[in-house]
């Protein structure tokens, strides 16, 4: 792993406002546009990027890496743009439908470079995205799994207690032969990876988390992630097919938000910085609640995983960056 800071030469305070700012115009411009122009829903994925592309613009250094090849790099990008349109394309064509078509949407192929993009900038000609989305793409580690496996447990856990005592449990809609349930679950879940997590992770933890971090504790930092993170969400929120109510906005983008929030800062302190530890929490936590059964009171596991984190990790103590900036733990190398 190259050890050039994955920063540019601008203020950590000038960063966290420029962040902002660009994520916010690139996300609110596409998201906008396609709304007013009536574009289809897979339109909407464009808007997604800005976090990520914000975070990548602003950890440019202009240094070349020296391993840089423009072949690699460009076969990289052609198989996961494939790899990345074919989820996009088949989680629009089965979700809902118990039939397995196999059709590949010419359109789709548009939104698919974004991912494929942000990806394979891991081998960057930038030294600076280079190093930063290394944090992103590597082998994963025993807290790949933990970040995976804590939100089904939070579901699966408190569902379990509740069959027993023959309470009412949630049932997401499904139908279909098990193997087109298993299909679509899949392929949604990958949609969730790529054009969910892959999109946002690298800005709001990779990025602006650890530039806040480098100022205050990592529960103030959390809570200053949290706020730009849930207005973020804005257009998305007033103008989906079935707008949010005040209640359900508060719910999902204040109540539940801000465990998650501390939780993902969690994951990402305790792996030295992984984005990819966070990218598949956020994941997680999109799929699941979708393909599995669950007990609507158990979610207040939530919260005591977000108090267990802050209180075995002291998150109300500032950390010191200096040291977690200059290396990487050997369970993320």
């Amino acid at each position: 792993m190259e050890t050039t800071p994955d920063r540019g030469s601008l203020h950590p305070r000038t960063d966290v406002g420029t962040y902002i700012t660009l994520a916010f115009a690139f996300s609110w411009l596409a998201w906008i546009l396609s709304i007013k122009l009536h574009a289809p829903e897979e339109f909407l994925n464009f808007g997604t990027a800005g976090p990520a592309f914000a975070a990548m613009i602003l950890s440019r250094n202009r240094r070349p890496s020296p391993s840089y090849s423009l072949l690699r790099r460009g076969v990289i990008f052609c198989a996961l743009l494939i790899f990345c349109w074919a989820v996009l394309s088949l989680h629009y064509l089965w979700r809902g439908s118990s039939d397995l078509r196999l059709s590949l949407n010419p359109w789709l192929l548009g939104p698919a470079i974004f991912p494929a993009w942000i990806i394979s900038a891991v081998i960057s000609k930038d030294a600076g995205v280079r190093c930063f989305l290394q944090r992103l793409v590597h082998f994963p580690t025993r807290w790949s799994a933990i970040a995976l496996l804590l939100y089904p447990a939070v579901q699966i856990i408190p569902a379990l207690v509740a069959h027993l005592f023959n309470l009412s449990l949630v049932h997401p809609e499904q139908s279909g032969p098990a193997s087109a349930v298993v299909a679509e679950d899949t392929v949604f879940f990958l949609y969730n990876i790529f054009f969910v997590a892959v999109l946002e992770e690298p800005g709001w933890r990779g990025f602006l988390l650890d530039r806040l971090q480098e100022k205050c504790s990592p529960l103030l930092a959390s809570m200053a992630v949290w706020l730009p993170w849930a207005l973020w969400h804005a257009p998305l929120d007033y103008f989906r097919p079935v707008r949010f109510s005040v209640v359900m906005y508060l719910e999902l983008r204040v109540v539940f938000l801000i465990p998650i929030v501390i939780i993902l800062t969690w994951l990402y302190n305790r792996t030295s910085r992984s984005i990819q530890t966070s990218t598949l929490f956020h994941a997680s936590m999109n799929t699941f609640p979708f393909i599995l059964p669950y007990f609507a009171p158990g979610f207040v596991l939530l919260f005591v995983a977000a108090a267990y984190a802050i209180v075995s990790d002291r998150m109300w103590r500032k950390h010191n960056r200096k040291s977690a900036a200059a290396a990487t733990s050997s369970e993320t190398s």
